[in-house]
């Protein structure tokens, strides 16, 4: 079993549809780094395209891994220790690739439905029954670009809820993801 996940912020759209670069959320970061940790997936990029931000994201996993937060939160730093901050999902796909000595395969996530979607316990099975690594992408904003969820290799079914609300934050939604993907059976 080998997944990575990555928190994409360009080539987001907005609520009207327009394409944007969505904001960096500190606590996303966070928590999606220690639900990656609790599941077991190898890394977590974070990937926004504006050198400020980067610098940020790469101050605070710092902060945890080498500075006062480290003694201060070992857990923390446990998690934070499989950050990866990048500026493009090629740069994650290019670190997985010299890391595992193939290229890993995509899985997109949307909250909408929409045709050619697979389940979570046929991923689960692909997952765990292949030596293959693979790469939860996940959308902010109002969710990716066509194009860039055109660039997956599979597209995972939304997660439902029993009511007819659907707007997860994403943190949520990547361990509600984690744990149908990789929690033991």
């Amino acid at each position: 079993m080998s997944l990575s996940v990555i928190l994409l912020h360009d080539e987001m759209v907005d609520k009207r549809g327009d394409v944007v670069t969505t904001s960096f959320t500190t606590v996303d970061m966070h928590d999606i780094a220690r639900s990656s940790r609790t599941y077991g997936a190898e890394s977590v990029f974070i990937s926004h395209s504006s050198p400020s931000i980067r610098k940020l994201a790469h101050s605070l996993v710092s902060h945890w891994n080498e500075g006062y937060g480290s003694t201060y939160n070992p857990d923390r730093k446990e998690a934070l220790a499989h950050v990866h901050v990048v500026e493009s999902l090629d740069e994650a796909i290019h670190k997985v690739e010299c890391q595992s000595g193939k290229l890993p395969k995509l899985i997109a996530t949307s909250a909408k439905s929409g045709a050619k979607r697979c389940t979570f316990a046929s991923m689960r099975e692909l997952i765990k029954s292949t030596d293959e690594h693979y790469v939860l992408m996940l959308g902010t904003g109002w969710g990716m670009t066509d194009e860039l969820l055109h660039r997956s290799d599979f597209f995972l079914e939304p997660i439902d809820g029993p009511t007819d609300y659907n707007h997860l934050s994403v943190r949520s939604a990547c361990a509600i993801m984690l744990d149908r993907l990789l929690a033991p059976s």
